[in-house]
């Protein structure tokens, strides 16, 4: 399981814990993190050259285990692992993307304060 979708399931559990006017001021913003995230990302890729995609792998390896007899006995154990592999992409489409991306913050940005100061009139600091 990769790292993001743990914290996505431990959202529902930190949310739980926060104030209606936590949880008004994080959904109002939830939309700009996911932007600036994908903003991120796609500079990275612009400034590597590539991207680099996860990929599960099966690892094997060797350990012991508790045999028929109950004696401990080698065996095979077979993991899986998340690996970031580099991979081609377009970088004009890249280009493209980042614009896109960026004149969508601009505009989320905007409706995320709007948002944000509504969550402030309705649930007062007290």
């Amino acid at each position: 399981m990769t790292r993001a979708i743990a914290l996505l399931l431990l959202l529902p559990l930190l949310a739980a814990c926060a104030s209606p006017r936590e949880r008004c001021i994080a959904d109002a913003g939830r939309e700009l993190a996911v932007l600036d995230r994908l903003i991120a990302e796609t500079r990275a890729t612009l400034s590597r050259g590539y991207a680099l995609r996860e990929e599960d792998r099966p690892v094997s390896y060797y350990t012991w285990c508790a045999g028929e007899s109950g004696k401990a006995v080698w065996c095979r154990q077979v993991d899986i692992r998340t690996e970031r592999v580099p991979v081609a992409v377009d970088m004009a489409a890249e280009r493209r993307k980042l614009a896109d991306l960026e004149a969508r913050r601009t505009a989320e940005a905007a409706r995320a304060a709007a948002a944000i100061r509504r969550c402030e009139a309705a649930y007062p600091e007290g």
